[in-house]
């Protein structure tokens, strides 16, 4: 039965709806997509005007320099005017040709890409890209990652209102995240190519605009082939696009990438102990409040800095050629010679690198006790995760059969089997595996048993050295370890040890500050403390090495030759409370016992406090609390803190410039009569032997000083004071019971001086540093003898068979 034509009208009527629904319902979908998108939670509009970045705050050397950064992403904002123009067109010609063209859509894009299904390049825009880094959470499926794209349309036209062309470029560089640490053009300019956004070449800006279509895929470092391939596209488009000519092209494209890869890592580059010191101590500084309950240093919102996110420049003291030498200094020491001399001292112990006081027992809780406290204890035993390395403490359980652990922490629930608490020792001793190890040369590869590992460590010689300007108070120099890698303890303020002889000079600056010549001449006898005095049980009997006895010598040779009969001598006259008040006067803040043996060095102390308490010799008797931060900058460049000096008059000028005499008899020498030489426990900075390199240092240099040497020689020191630097340096094992079997291959002169003289050659030779070579300042009026002995007379009176020993 044929249709009526009021029946064909009807379906010609309905036929007509469905077209016109199906035509519209596209722009209905995009309507609703786009009201929908713009009523969701978007960025507000303090975040577009300021879209939130996790900000580095920069650590700034006094010379300028950038020691490091502490981040969560290694970025450091810049100004358009400080971008090379290379990146700016490369980027433009490569990523969005009608950027300056278009209001944050492109539409021409969009309708290319619907068509072609994104085989002929991408809709997104750069400011479409860059409101794409405002979103910090994934899209979880594809719905949500469509109707993100919505929302960045939306973000996208609000950007392109808020912000000129150049401000938008300028944020999508220092936001992009081009790995390896390298966010934002800055980061990446320095990592990649040791250089600025200002001065990158054409080809190392393209290759960095080439990334920026996956960084992961056109990683330079692990796929450089096809990393040159994507920075030659990037050339050709600027050739397309009319910011390159077409030989130039030709000549660029056949180039190598260039690289000058520069590793970011908290825990390499200059001073990483001072480094994680400071940033344990800035996180403090920004939890402080004041009595009203405010953070005492705090935004204008009342919210803390944090120095991980908001972009703080923190201009500390240190110098970094300064820290340059000491580290090289530390290096040339411990790592070409001294470590090869102990491991071939130690090597004929019962239990290397143990010392032969120790008994079986003694030793084999001591490798119990290490192996406790190490990573892969912690993860066999089920105490550490060895994903998330975050700590647990979980009963193991049954896991596909096996007994195992679960990660207890949500976001990570890792899974790994257990090992009888009862066989990990075992497994330590027995189990070779593979391994990285730290030596002077480089990281090793090598198989070893856990033990072996921890006793290799246990045999490796540790080392500090802080360097102060007597003057201001300024640490210029801080060595904490080795390598901060390998070795996360300080030495320079954590670590505390017996100072040995070098905490002498305090004793002697009593008898000084009470009147007493350097020349006063005492018989070198022993000197007996009895039971019932200063807190003694018994007699006490301090002795000399030889027990050379019955002539007279100067109080300014017993410093000099550090000894023992002298520092009692003196002890007996005015007491270990003396001594100890003294000592808190010079900035000694840990807990020292009122004994007699405190003037022989038992104290545990800082190489930090024993450095700053001699500095003050050098400072006219005036002590300056160690300063190492100057001030702080917000990302303005808005000053927010300033550290103010802490200052205290420890002793009169007399006595401080008296006692540099005395130190400088350390390293000159005094002459003896009844030995009929010159000698000093650091006379070897005056020679100059062609079998050491850091000895040599002209008399003209006034170079003040005191060794120190603790019991079994498990600790090694010396403190050289010059008029612009108070160094000290600390060296031993980790454990007390590992040292040197003999006093001449264990004393501070063997252990601890090189370093310092290697040090102070580097500076002295550095014009640029400008170490003064001059004499220490002297008060008026000084009338007190100083000169024990006509020293002009008697230089050249050295014993040449003693100056290997020396």
């Amino acid at each position: 039965m044929e249709e009526t034509p009021k029946q064909k009208k009807k379906v010609s009527g309905k036929l007509v709806f469905l077209i016109w629904v199906l035509g519209l319902l596209p722009f209905i979908l995009l309507g609703l997509m786009l009201y929908f998108a713009s009523n969701s939670d978007l960025p507000d509009t303090v975040a577009l005007a300021n879209p939130k970045t996790n900000l580095a705050t920069e650590v700034i050397s006094s010379d300028g320099q950038v020691l490091g950064r502490f981040y969560l992403e290694n970025r450091t904002n810049i100004n358009y005017n400080q971008l090379s123009p290379y990146i700016i067109e490369g980027l433009v010609a490569t990523e969005d040709e009608r950027f300056y063209e278009h209001s944050g859509i492109d539409l021409r894009g969009t309708a290319r890409a619907a068509i072609y299904l994104g085989s002929k390049g991408g809709a997104s825009t750069i400011t479409q890209q860059l409101a794409k880094m405002l979103f910090t959470e994934r899209p979880a499926n594809g719905f949500q990652r469509v109707f993100q794209k919505f929302q960045e349309w939306i973000i996208s036209v609000k950007l392109e209102r808020q912000y000129t062309k150049e401000e938008i470029l300028t944020l999508y560089l220092n936001k992009f995240d081009w790995i390896h640490q390298a966010v934002g053009i800055k980061s990446a300019a320095s990592i990649y190519f040791n250089s600025s956004p200002d001065t990158l070449k054409i080809q190392q800006a393209a290759m960095l605009v080439g990334m920026a279509k996956n960084p992961a895929l056109f990683n330079p470092i692990k796929r450089p082939e096809i990393t040159i391939k994507r920075r030659n596209v990037v050339l050709n488009q600027m050739v397309k696009n009319g910011y390159l000519d077409r030989a130039s092209y030709d000549s660029l494209k056949t180039l190598p990438l260039g690289l000058d890869f520069q590793t970011v890592d908290h825990q390499e580059g200059l001073a990483p102990y001072f480094r994680e010191i400071l940033r344990g101590e800035l996180g403090q500084l920004f939890e402080e409040k004041n009595e009203n309950g405010k953070f005492k240093y705090s935004k204008k919102n009342g919210e803390p800095y944090n120095m991980y996110r908001d972009g703080l420049r923190v201009f500390v003291t240190i110098d970094s050629r300064l820290q340059a030498y000491a580290e090289d200094a530390v290096k040339k020491h411990l790592g070409g010679e001294l470590q090869a001399q102990f491991a071939k001292d130690v090597e004929r112990n019962t239990h290397p690198p143990f010392s032969n006081d120790l008994s079986d027992e003694e030793v084999e809780r001591i490798e119990v006790t290490a192996l406790r406290r190490t990573q892969r204890y912690r993860i066999m035993s089920g105490k550490e995760c060895p994903n998330c390395h975050r700590r647990v403490n979980i009963e193991p359980h049954k896991i596909d059969g096996h007994v195992g652990y679960i990660c207890e922490n949500e976001d990570c629930l890792e899974e790994w089997k257990s090992v009888p608490k009862d066989s990990i020792e075992t497994y330590f001793r027995t189990e070779k595996v593979p391994m990285k190890v730290f030596t002077w040369k480089g990281e090793r590869d090598t198989l070893l048993t856990p033990m072996d590992s921890i006793l290799y460590y246990k045999g490796l010689l540790q080392a500090g050295l802080v360097s102060i300007d007597p003057k201001t108070g300024f640490v210029k120099a801080w060595v904490g370890g080795n390598n901060y890698k390998y070795f996360q303890y300080d030495h320079v303020k954590q670590g505390k040890r017996q100072v040995g002889s070098t905490f002498k000079p305090f004793v002697y600056a009593t008898a000084i500050r009470e009147g007493y010549s350097p020349c006063y001449e005492i018989p070198k006898v022993p000197t007996t403390f009895h039971a019932g005095t200063f807190n003694l049980q018994q007699d006490y009997t301090p002795h000399d090495p030889g027990r050379d006895y019955g002539y007279m010598v100067s109080l300014k040779w017993g410093l000099a030759n550090s000894i023992n009969t002298v520092t009692a001598w003196v002890m007996k006259q005015f007491g270990p409370e003396a001594i100890i008040q003294l000592a808190k006067d010079l900035g000694i803040k840990s807990h020292m016992d009122p004994v007699v043996s405190l003037g022989f060095g038992v104290a545990d102390l800082s190489l930090m406090e024993i450095t700053s308490a001699n500095a003050t010799f050098a400072n006219m008797g005036v002590h300056i609390d160690p300063i190492y931060v100057l001030r702080i900058e917000d990302k303005n460049g808005n000053s927010i803190y300033n550290t103010q000096p802490e200052t205290k008059e420890a002793m009169d000028e007399r006595t401080a410039y008296t006692m540099l005499s005395l130190m400088e008899g350390v390293v000159d020498g005094v002459y003896n009569k009844h030995q009929g030489k010159t000698s000093g426990t650091a006379i070897r900075l005056r020679m100059d032997l062609p079998t050491r390199d850091y000895d040599g240092f002209d008399r003209s240099i006034k170079i003040a000083g005191k060794t120190g040497t603790t019991q079994n020689q498990s600790d090694g020191w010396f403190i050289g004071l010059t008029p612009d630097l108070v160094t000290g340096v600390w060296v031993g094992a980790e454990d007390r019971s590992v040292h040197f079997r003999t006093l001449q291959l264990g004393m501070g002169t063997n252990m601890a001086l090189p370093i310092w003289g290697y040090f102070m050659k580097a500076a002295y030779a550095d014009k640029d540093v400008n170490i003064s070579q001059s004499d220490f300042e002297r008060p008026e009026g000084i009338t007190v003898e100083l000169d024990c002995d006509d020293y002009a007379r008697n230089k050249n009176m050295f014993d040449a068979q003693d100056a290997l020993s020396w």
